[in-house]
């Protein structure tokens, strides 16, 4: 009697996956030090890209991290009536709009800015967010995007 065992996703079975889920664990680097953070996403099946809306508020380290983390690891995993299914996407992190222009990103007036409407990316609050954050949009572009399913051989 085996168990459970692992099988490679193929690219609609990815698709079908990440439409399905909402929040990921982004990995980042800086010299010999990691930091990973629980966010939400969309994904871009055409280009294969990831879309993040971070925030920065006071002490924040993710924007440090991003600017320091060469190729950046995004995971999403979930269990699912078949069993357990995990997409990983590896690439270069880039902000959408740029660092000097972050304060573009969210309005004075806390309108809805351009890069809002532009894409849906779902909130994801750990916990609430300072009233000096400043939200930005992050895109991890993809170069390797692999998935697996488990799947029950017994």
């Amino acid at each position: 009697m085996t168990g459970p065992t692992a099988t490679a996703l193929d690219q609609a079975a990815i698709e079908a996956f990440l439409e399905t889920r909402s929040t990921g664990t982004l990995s980042l680097a800086k010299e010999n030090k990691s930091y990973a953070i629980p966010v939400s996403f969309t994904f871009a099946p055409e280009s294969e890209d990831f879309y993040f809306r971070l925030s920065y508020g006071p002490g924040s380290r993710k924007r440090e991290y991003i600017e320091t983390t060469e190729r950046g690891t995004f995971v999403v995993a979930a269990e699912t009536k078949a069993g357990w299914k995990s997409v990983v996407a590896r690439g270069r992190l880039k902000h959408r709009n740029t660092v000097e222009n972050l304060d573009r990103v969210t309005p004075p007036d806390g309108s809805i800015s351009d890069a809002d409407r532009e894409l849906e990316i779902p909130f994801y609050h750990v916990f609430k967010a300072p009233s000096e954050a400043l939200f930005t949009l992050v895109r991890l572009r993809t170069d390797e995007l692999t998935g697996v399913a488990e799947t029950d051989d017994s």
